[in-house]
């Protein structure tokens, strides 16, 4: 989505948000960085806009008042709740479940960027993007109403992840390269899941997951972004999406992250209070009975920090 976006505008990108750690690069202040469009996640600070496709509203009755006013998220935007998600692989016809694409799909869309060529490294990235492929066999109701929705017949990656994209073994040869390159570039090795999916073919399972570069605190900062360039590259020169490149971390910021392990703990019609309370940062309904979200990590005229912080009454991650 970067690389979309600095081809496109010239965009520069100024950090990284793992949601535990805020990664500042080539002195960005605090202004620019809270002035920046934050992709793929959901901060709930004013002034701040993002772009993201993680579930966020709790019941109908939210109004997530402190969210920026620009920002973007399809389950927002259609109001897709965290009780009438998670419905699993037997979903009904008719019936809808969270967001399954990635944020990349819709940027392309909204922006009328055509998909690559089909076999492409570009087309399998695409595909890889949050894990779309596989969400696609496993939650083909919920991709196919999704589909109707916000693409139509006008995407083809979304087209064809609907389609046939496991059933040919030329897809898996590509989509295997790609994933074995990123894993060499130093991507997580981990599986999205806990267990496999018996839709998916037995071939494709170890593909899953396969999304993340860690970020520790007492690893060597330039270590990291030396990492984190190669795969940037990676993704830019497939893509012919050029970006520039990030010199140096020249700021590390950590929060808070926990977790609610329940939706009942919160009562519908209580989330924005929530928010204000637990003075939130970011937040994503991330399964059917846990929410994560970050706070103690605030943007103003400097960034702060907050490590140590007892709050007894949610799991801390």
């Amino acid at each position: 989505s970067a690389c979309l976006l600095a081809n496109k505008f010239g965009a520069k990108l100024a950090g990284v948000y793992t949601t535990r750690y805020l990664i500042i690069f080539d002195g960005c202040s605090a202004k620019e960085a809270k002035n920046a469009l934050w992709l793929d996640h959901d901060v709930s600070e004013e002034g701040i806009q993002c772009m993201g496709q993680h579930l966020v509203d709790h019941s109908e009755l939210d109004m997530l008042p402190k969210r920026g006013k620009n920002s973007f998220n399809p389950n927002n935007y259609f109001r897709q709740t965290w009780k009438k998600s998670f419905h699993g692989s037997k979903m009904k016809e008719g019936k809808r479940d969270k967001y399954p694409y990635a944020t990349i799909h819709f940027l392309m869309a909204g922006m009328g960027i055509p998909s690559p060529p089909k076999f492409t490294k570009h087309f399998h990235l695409l595909a890889h993007a949050d894990g779309s492929w596989g969400t696609c066999v496993d939650y083909k109701v919920n991709t196919m109403t999704w589909k109707g929705t916000m693409f139509g017949s006008s995407q083809e990656i979304v087209n064809v992840l609907n389609d046939d994209y496991v059933k040919k073994e030329r897809n898996f040869r590509g989509h295997y390269e790609m994933v074995q390159d990123l894993i060499s570039l130093g991507v997580a090795k981990r599986s999205s899941r806990s267990g496999p999916s018996s839709l998916i073919p037995s071939n494709w399972q170890e593909l899953q997951g396969k999304q993340s570069i860690s970020y520790r605190k007492n690893q060597p900062p330039q270590e990291w972004l030396s990492k984190f360039n190669g795969i940037l590259t990676y993704i830019s020169s497939n893509t012919s999406w050029n970006i520039e490149l990030p010199k140096a971390v020249t700021e590390m910021h950590r929060g808070l992250v926990l977790e609610v392990s329940n939706r009942g703990e919160i009562k519908d019609g209580g989330f924005d209070q929530f928010m204000y309370d637990e003075d939130i940062f970011s937040h994503a309904i991330t399964g059917a009975g846990t929410m994560r979200f970050t706070k103690r990590l605030s943007i103003s005229s400097s960034i702060k920090s907050h490590e140590k912080i007892t709050v007894p009454r949610y799991r801390r991650l």
